[in-house]
């Protein structure tokens, strides 16, 4: 079986990134010719990738018209497809679904729409829009990260049979192979790992955190960068809780920072799935989240954490605050996520891959 998987930006450090190097990894592992083509940047990823795997930089330049772009995009897609003879393209993002139309009538390669965003939102760019509706309409097979978005998309285009929802595995960590949480000594930290932007509210958890009267000693810990990171900083400093708030920025190894915390928090007005509560709900940590769309409510389903309304930060000083008093809760709650995130474990979410693949007639 050969497969290609279409990315932005290879090297970005996001969740959407490691997750795609996760199931690349896999099939590439079991025998499969797996190539990820990045279209911008260059070919160095900034997580582990086996050399199973071949990494192709399309190098497109960003400062481009949007035509001319666009032009090249479409342009790189076609080449890679034509000249490896894959079996199935999966686009990394569903606004790369728009770029395929000039060469649909004349493929025989399967295409899989792989949407790492909900719907609810187009993250200010109406190609996305126009991308998903061509993906209603010509992919082969969509598939979405939760339950709650795979109904959106039925609901909105009218199509049932070609949705489908695979959740994403528990990534790989640096010690090797899958990771596992194991016993070790928890300090009096809540964390919290994302890129600095918009939509992960980390405004919210600043001013959260903010109205917290009694810390007890607690200190919070921002994992992550990002464009918001100087307007964070300033925030924190603001609110006169700079002494209590650390900024890490990016991090190679995340699973030290998971091992070391006793609580972790997410804070998000909107999600895809959210890689970083499915991580420490592996770790055993306690969570609170925001129950926003979409992506926490079904990764907690099982057990493991707490949800509050999303962009209060009342409601999630107060859920913050819970457990930050109440260590039996937390022991309670870290048990329970230990055996939450099994559902995720990633034999189980590649099987899922497999057997779409070969409903596709694809081996």
């Amino acid at each position: 079986m050969r497969l290609t998987f279409v990315v932005g930006d290879i090297s970005a450090y996001g969740g959407t990134e490691r997750v795609t190097i996760e199931i690349a990894s896999a099939f590439a592992q079991a025998g499969h010719e797996v190539t990820i083509l990045s279209l911008f940047g260059q070919a160095h990823p900034w997580f582990d990738v086996p050399e199973v795997i071949n990494i192709r930089s399309a190098s497109i330049a960003r400062f481009r018209n949007r035509l001319v772009r666009a032009v090249f995009v479409s342009w790189s897609i076609r080449r890679e497809v034509k000249k490896s003879s894959v079996d199935a393209v999966i686009l990394v993002d569903s606004i790369l679904f728009a770029f395929c139309l000039p060469w649909l009538v004349f493929r025989s390669t399967k295409i899989v729409c792989w949407e790492h965003f909900n719907l609810s939102t187009n993250h200010g760019s109406r190609l996305r829009d126009f991308g998903r509706w061509a993906a209603s309409r010509w992919s082969d097979k969509i598939v979405a990260l939760t339950e709650g978005d795979a109904k959106a998309w039925k609901k909105k285009y009218g199509i049932n049979d070609r949705v489908q929802t695979i959740g994403n595995p528990i990534p790989r960590f640096s010690e090797g192979g899958w990771a596992h949480s194991g016993a070790s000594e928890r300090s009096l930290v809540v964390l919290a790992v994302g890129r600095l932007s918009y939509e992960k509210g980390f405004d919210i958890l600043l001013r959260a955190w903010s109205l917290i009267e009694k810390r007890d000693g607690w200190t919070l810990r921002i994992v992550g960068g990002g464009q918001e990171d100087a307007a964070l900083k300033e925030l924190a400093n603001e609110l006169a809780i700079s002494d209590s708030v650390s900024f890490a920025g990016q991090v190679r190894d995340i699973a030290n920072e998971y091992r070391a915390a006793s609580l972790y928090v997410l804070s998000s007005r909107w999600e895809g799935f959210s890689m970083t509560l499915l991580e420490a709900q592996h770790f055993g940590l306690p969570s609170i989240s925001t129950d926003c769309p979409t992506g926490p409510r079904e990764v907690l389903s099982g057990g493991g954490g707490r949800l509050v309304d999303p962009e209060n930060p009342q409601a999630l000083a107060h859920g913050m605050a819970e457990l930050m008093s109440d260590s039996t809760q937390r022991d309670s709650l870290a048990s329970a996520a230990k055996l939450n995130a099994n559902r995720y474990r990633p034999e189980s979410i590649i099987q899922v891959w497999g057997l779409m693949f070969e409903k596709l007639g694809i081996r």
